[in-house]
């Protein structure tokens, strides 16, 4: 679906992937605009805030030109459009009496430096630049504080005027991937990066473009690590992307648990396993090194940016689930130094078998009493649930201490002869 503008660029959803049309017309009605707002009286306007916010309108406000500015100047692929009062600070710390339309000029002309142009908004309540035709011919969007009329025409007038900004274009497109692009997740820089990346459409600089990609995945560790889903030693002194792949992933193929950096993982956080298919085709195209030789040859010999698209994409739904995880709430540190796992008897290194009691109708979790006679181990929901367990079920399991009991890592269909 293409977005139908009178000028600029024209990004369309379905140039990068198919949705459908209910899919297009959600995410139409979820856009998020984020508009730079100068106005040194912008903490006494929390009313016009609130109204921007229910516009689907995020007003980032600073006091002064200065400020202002230099935030555009380093993140301005981050904003839809600027808003200023007529009359502005230029400092910070400037005293009521010394803002001057002279700043909106220099801010102006600040604008024009900056790779991405803007159409500029003015909402003033000084009746003399309001009524002034001089300025309303440098300015010709400026709209009335105060009038409800004149903001709500405001609103929608620097939505439309954003919806023709390809940065824009594409954020919306891609929402849900740019939710993850926040402090609480991966951090704000990795979506400059991302909005860069789904911007190529051709194979120049790829081998930038892929160690862009390798960066976004050490950011992505970070985050596990600042969530308590991944051990320090895993990030410190530098990310460790294999070791941290691997670990998070649980286990291999042949069901054999991982152990690294000393850290074993407990099943009920490992990776889904498409997730982790995904980790390791974008690690394995992405990282440096003797196996890099091949696909340089490659990507010099086909010249297309498909790869590249292709690892890309997996990234964007790597990312997608990564918040879907972290909002689940997912039990943190969720791992056992391998030393603690020694420590204990031979017997819980190995497959037990045993049976399962205890089932907890309400809570989900249930108890493993093992054939040897040690004492009974605690099954989390996640493993009764994802095993379809039952009362008196036959399984082999792997346990290792927790707190002060013993808790299920691993479990197997016990087999019948």
């Amino acid at each position: 679906m293409d977005f139908i503008i009178e000028q600029g660029p024209i990004v369309s959803c379905d140039i990068y992937f198919s949705i459908s049309n209910q899919t297009n017309k959600l995410i139409m009605e979820d856009k998020i605009y984020n508009i730079l707002w100068i106005d040194d009286e912008h903490e006494t306007l929390t009313g016009l805030k609130g109204r921007a916010k229910r516009n689907s309108i995020n007003l980032m406000p600073f006091k002064s030109l200065n400020n202002g500015m230099d935030e555009l100047e380093r993140n301005y692929s981050f904003y839809d459009g600027i808003l200023f009062d007529a009359k502005i600070f230029e400092n910070e710390d400037d005293v009521k009496g010394t803002e001057d339309t002279y700043n909106l000029f220099r801010a102006t002309e600040r604008m024009l430096q900056i790779d991405k142009k803007f159409e500029v908004f003015v909402l003033t309540g000084q009746s003399e630049a309001y009524e002034d035709k001089t300025f309303k011919k440098a300015y010709t969007r400026v709209y009335k504080k105060g009038s409800d009329e004149e903001i709500d025409r405001l609103f929608k007038e620097i939505k439309l005027s954003s919806d023709k900004q390809e940065d824009t274009q594409i954020r919306h497109c891609y929402k849900r991937v740019f939710e993850v692009c926040t402090k609480k997740y991966i951090g704000e820089h990795a979506g400059h990066d991302i909005l860069s990346l789904l911007k190529v459409n051709n194979e120049a600089d790829i081998d930038n473009h892929l160690n862009t990609i390798r960066k976004i995945i050490e950011d992505l560790f970070f985050a596990f690590n600042k969530l308590g889903l991944l051990p320090d030693e895993f990030v410190k002194p530098f990310v460790a992307l294999n070791e941290s792949s691997k670990f998070l992933t649980g286990k291999g193929s042949n069901e054999t648990l991982f152990i690294e950096k000393g850290y074993r993982h407990s099943q009920e956080t490992h990776l889904p396993p498409l997730i982790a298919s995904y980790l390791r085709c974008i690690l394995s195209v992405t990282q440096a090194g003797s196996h890099r030789s091949s696909i340089d040859l490659y990507l010099k010999t086909i010249k297309t940016p498909y790869l590249f698209k292709s690892v890309l994409f997996q990234l964007l739904d790597v990312l997608v689930w990564f918040k879907m995880h972290v909002d689940s709430n997912p039990k943190t540190e969720n791992w056992v130094k391998v030393e603690a796992v020694k420590d204990i008897c031979e017997s819980t290194v190995e497959l037990i078998p045993g049976k399962v009691i205890n089932i907890n109708s309400k809570a989900g979790f249930a108890f493993f009493k093992p054939d040897n006679g040690s004492p009974n181990a605690y099954i989390p929901s996640v493993l009764v649930t994802e095993f379809s367990l039952c009362e008196n079920q036959r399984i082999l399991t792997r346990y290792t201490p927790k707190g002060k009991g013993l808790e299920v890592i691993e479990i197997q269909q016990e087999s019948v002869h």
